[in-house]
């Protein structure tokens, strides 16, 4: 069954700062702890990223970097974290008084219906944890 998990953050950092550790695609071990290693093969969309945890790797593909609009979409074909398929990840920021808005969501599929809390508490308390990462590192 299709599901969509929606997150915000409130980060005390210019938009601009956060952006630009988003828009990259790469560096994401600076700013989600769970991440060890992050590398990219190729640039901007269509880039593979492949991303390191202690569980193994999520392999990702870069769908949209919308410089306008301060989006970034990425899909994962594979990771070992999480009983879902199908995933599609968005991040998306905005300009709140002199910090950020991150709107980061999750659409994926789940085959086991009683799964879905469990999901949804590891994805916010992950998505928690990178808006925390990512104001960290632009201060």
């Amino acid at each position: 069954m299709k599901k969509m998990i929606k997150t915000i953050h409130r980060i005390n950092a210019a938009p601009e700062k956060v952006w630009s550790s988003i828009r990259k695609g790469d560096g994401v071990d600076n700013w989600l702890p769970m991440i060890t290693t992050c590398r990219l093969e190729g640039r901007g969309v269509g880039a593979k990223r492949i991303c390191t945890t202690e569980q193994g790797a999520l392999k990702e593909t870069i769908l949209l970097i919308d410089e306008k609009h301060k989006t970034f979409q990425y899909g994962i074909e594979e990771q070992p974290l999480l009983p879902i398929d199908n995933i599609v990840a968005t991040m998306s920021v905005l300009p709140d008084g002199e910090g950020t808005i991150l709107n980061w969501d999750m659409a994926f599929t789940l085959s086991d219906e009683s799964l879905f809390t469990m999901v949804e508490q590891v994805v916010e308390g992950m998505y928690a944890a990178g808006a925390e990462g990512l104001e960290n590192i632009s201060k």
